[in-house]
């Protein structure tokens, strides 16, 4: 099996007034794995990882705070987060975001 997923039919959700989502293969198309680009602006968020996550900078800096050790991904870096671990998530970036399973299959 496989899928294309053309720019034309991806999905854009407003997750805050500086954040998006680009979901490029949603649980529609895969229930193990999903994958968007997040675009933010000056952003800050506390967050729970509901799934195993990757973190791909495309553009930007994006850092992430685990137990007060702040990260700091550049251009080209990668973080995987472990399903549960709590964090936040703070920058201006462009990033690439996988999760397993599916993003919304909860």
């Amino acid at each position: 099996m496989f899928k294309v997923v053309r720019k034309s039919e991806v999905t854009i959700r407003k997750i805050a007034d500086n954040k998006i989502a680009i979901s490029f293969i949603t649980k529609d198309i895969s229930k193990d794995v999903s994958l968007a680009t997040t675009e933010a602006t000056d952003y800050y968020e506390k967050e729970t990882a509901y799934y195993n996550r990757i973190y791909y900078v495309l553009e930007g800096n994006l850092i992430l705070v685990f137990n007060n050790e702040e990260v700091t991904l550049n251009v080209g870096d990668v973080c995987y987060v472990e399903k549960g671990t709590k964090y936040e998530m703070k920058g201006t970036f462009k990033a690439i975001i996988v999760n397993q399973p599916a993003f919304g299959t909860q």
